[in-house]
């Protein structure tokens, strides 16, 4: 199961009136590509003015529940931004993240110029000892490390929370902007774009056995990139599998 990461309005992203990257370039070849996801929409509303109206209702019992307006401009007709970092590279930036909460527990001394070890696998993030124990007291790094699916653009930060979806199925939220103060942090910290253009790591990796480093830049960049246009655009970004 891949991953795709999507920014742009929750009334499109739940009419599915959108193409992943996977999606696009099937569509300049020729050929369709079927996505299966795990939180599937069974006989989803199709009505774009019933799938908006739902999501106006959610925004205001969300604005309700937190305490401060969620007013972003949402509906069918907007536009939205995707790209696909994939499990490696999204796991990669948690390991990142993880190593600098607890460099007593990186696979290798740990230095934040590099270059990572790989013995912990990005993909299996979840796994690793120090994503384990970074993420059960997070400091530095709380809604990467916290298990986050879905960063909206609110004019408050509430740090982390768990709120149910549109759909009614719940998940755990943080705001954008916090996204992009952690991303912007762990670079300052670890250095992982440092002599890099993000334009070109986000073009993909170019080797049969990229390091974790290149993993983790490639998946960085993208991030980075789609969490700045979420904020740029007051948009949510979510993770998408």
């Amino acid at each position: 199961m891949g991953l795709d990461l999507y920014v742009g309005p929750l009334t499109r992203y739940h009419l599915g009136d959108w193409l992943t990257i996977t999606q696009q370039i099937g569509a300049q070849e020729g050929y369709d590509v079927r996505v299966v996801r795990a939180h599937e929409e069974e006989d989803g509303e199709t009505d774009p003015d019933m799938v908006h109206g739902a999501v106006r209702e959610w925004q205001q019992w969300l604005g309700e529940a937190l305490g401060g307006p969620v007013d972003w401009p949402d509906g069918p007709s907007q536009p939205y931004w995707t790209d696909k970092p994939d499990w490696d590279g999204f796991g990669a930036v948690l390991l990142l993240a993880a190593y600098d909460e607890r460099p007593d527990l990186c696979p290798s001394p740990w230095d934040r110029k590099g270059p990572w070890d790989r013995k912990d696998s990005p993909r299996e993030f979840a796994d690793a000892p120090a994503y384990q124990a970074a993420s059960a007291q997070p400091e530095r790094f709380l809604s990467l490390l916290s298990g986050v699916e879905w960063w909206l653009p609110l004019a408050a930060d509430p740090l982390v929370f768990e709120a149910s979806r549109p759909t009614g199925e719940p998940v755990r939220m943080a705001s954008v902007e916090r996204l992009v103060a952690e991303l912007r942090l762990l670079d300052e910290r670890a250095g992982v774009l440092a002599g890099h253009d993000p334009a070109e790591l986000r073009r993909g990796l170019f080797t049969d056995d990229p390091s974790l480093a290149d993993v983790a830049r490639f998946g960085f960049a993208v991030l980075l990139d789609l969490a700045e246009t979420a904020l740029q655009h007051r948009q949510p970004l979510l993770l998408d599998y």
